[in-house]
């Protein structure tokens, strides 16, 4: 209901009430003149009354409906536009992040012009924020991609010669030691790629290659690349095939298929052996989802509203797997919010685990 309608409303029941009040007076004084006054001069008195209180309700209405025009005129210039107004700045800025001042209610009262300048307050301050804050991360995003590349070909180069050197003559121990070192290696320069893909996204660089895309073999192939880790850790790995066809998919390949493998890779390391993982596939609408149900450790209550930031890692899941750096989920999720999509996930209903579901428009 709106304020005008509420005006409105109010102003018709107090009519109303003044004119159910007259007649009960007039009810109430006929009764009172058939006591007073004998018979033959009843029905003159009566009627006299009758005249006079029509008489004056008609005066009464008149006035009251030009108090309710005025009332309601000014009511709607000084109050409900200001109002009205407000409620547009405020979905402006909540929805486009426009910022509408609200500066013309010097007429309104002076609730309302305070209202309007603490918003105005409010908006500036956050615009404020918000640039800085872009700042912050432009110089950050700036920082990481320097110094991952100048991290990179130093560690290039120390995988190269770890690499050479292992194929020189070396005793047992010499090789264990030389072979460590590698695996290091790949660890950090893999490090360096992902923060490159992080400086690269946050930034805006990074170009996605969007087609249509079949899921359903995309899916199938990263479960079928999954297979030997699944059965190294006697993990059961299912790929659950569509009914029917499923549309397909706007989609990047290539980071898709980097979404899904980080996914299914953290499903079966995290699954205890003996546990399983299934990827499964649906269309609802213009959205196709893929959803990876594992029967692992599951994420903590707690750990639920952290599990997307940068470099968070639940302490479960460092006890269960130390190797990882937190910034997976981080960049699986910004690749499909910047595919229009989502990544998202909820504990399992029946049983332990997790199931995460990646959700992708449908190409046009």
């Amino acid at each position: 209901m709106s304020l005008r309608t509420l005006i409105v409303l109010i102003i018709l029941g107090a009519l109303l009430l003044s004119i159910a009040s007259m007649a009960a007076a007039y009810a109430f004084m006929r009764d009172q003149l058939q006591i007073l006054f004998p018979d033959p001069s009843q029905a003159a008195a009566v009627e006299a009354l009758k005249l006079v209180l029509v008489r004056y309700s008609a005066i009464l209405l008149a006035f009251s409906t030009l108090i309710t025009a005025v009332c309601f005129v000014v009511l709607s210039r000084y109050v409900i536009r200001p109002l009205q107004a407000m409620s547009e700045g405020i979905r402006a800025f909540a929805e486009r992040s426009e910022r509408i001042s609200l500066s013309d209610f010097k007429h309104a009262p002076k609730e309302i012009s305070e209202l309007a300048r603490v918003f105005n307050d409010f908006t500036i301050k956050v615009d404020d924020a918000h640039a800085r804050d872009v700042e912050v991360s432009r110089m950050k995003s700036d920082f990481i991609s320097t110094a991952a590349h100048q991290f990179r070909t130093p560690l290039t180069g120390i995988r190269w010669s770890l690499e050479a050197l292992e194929k020189e003559q070396l005793t047992e121990s010499q090789k264990a030691l030389v072979s460590s070192a590698k695996d290091k290696s790949h660890q950090l320069v893999s490090i360096v790629g992902t923060l490159l893909d992080i400086s690269a996204i946050e930034s805006g660089k990074h170009k996605y290659s969007f087609a249509p895309t079949d899921l359903a073999e995309l899916a199938h192939g990263v479960a079928q690349d999954f297979a030997e880790l699944a059965s190294r850790m006697k993990v059961s790995l299912y790929f659950v095939p569509p009914e029917g066809t499923l549309p397909l998919a706007k989609a990047d390949r290539e980071r898709i298929t980097w979404v899904l493998n980080n996914v299914v890779e953290n499903a079966v390391r995290y699954t205890p052996a003996g546990g399983s993982v299934s990827i499964t596939m649906n269309a609802v609408a213009d959205r196709v989802f893929v959803a990876v149900r594992d029967t692992g450790i599951g994420i903590k209550p707690e750990d639920r509203g952290n599990i997307f930031e940068r470099f968070y890692r639940a302490e479960n899941a460092v006890a269960k797997e130390n190797a990882g750096n937190g910034l997976g989920l981080y960049i699986a999720r910004t690749i499909a919010t910047d595919h229009g999509g989502d990544l998202n996930f909820e504990p399992n209903k029946e049983g332990p685990g997790t199931t995460f579901t990646l959700s992708l428009p449908v190409a046009a």
